[in-house]
């Protein structure tokens, strides 16, 4: 049995199951890369859909004439509760819905992406207020940073199976 065939039903239908539909088509030995990198392929993904909706959350404030830290900080906090959901039930696979486990993978998501937050405020002040660097620029730098930092604390710290 495939890992493709291994797929929990409700995990057959949404996006996960049109990426795999459309993974289908392609030669096997693609497919076979696709199934080996599985995790870091979707974590990509979702962390493109994430800095989406963090870009959209800067931008938008910034737009109206919100500070860098009021605009940062309503950006990290849309991006940090989709980024939770799609974590957790998309990409790491961690469907236990009891209470002690979805407070533990919340306080635990929440405490890498509080470090993550101030890494990013810091930067984003040093480049932005301070050296006087443009905003565009320095997120795309310090977004990369952080999607990598983020993926190593949600494989092997938050959503680590146990």
């Amino acid at each position: 049995m495939s890992k493709k065939d291994d797929v929990k039903d409700g995990e057959k239908q949404g996006l996960n199951g049109l990426i795999r539909k459309i993974v289908g088509i392609f030669p096997k030995p693609l497919q076979e890369l696709y199934y080996k990198h599985e995790k870091i392929l979707l974590y990509i993904f979702y962390g493109g859909l994430t800095t989406l909706v963090s870009f959209a959350m800067q931008f938008i404030p910034a737009f109206l004439g919100a500070p860098v830290w009021a605009s940062t900080t309503i950006s990290w906090v849309s991006a940090v509760t989709f980024a939770f959901f799609v974590n957790k039930f998309f990409v790491f696979d961690s469907h236990d819905r009891t209470a002690k486990v979805i407070l533990r993978e919340a306080g635990e998501f929440t405490a890498a992406r509080l470090l993550s937050f101030f890494l990013e405020l810091g930067y984003l002040i040093l480049m932005v207020d301070i050296l006087g660097f443009g905003l565009v620029s320095n997120k795309i730098i310090i977004q990369i940073v952080i999607l990598i930092l983020n993926f190593l604390f949600s494989k092997f710290i938050i959503f680590k199976k146990k």
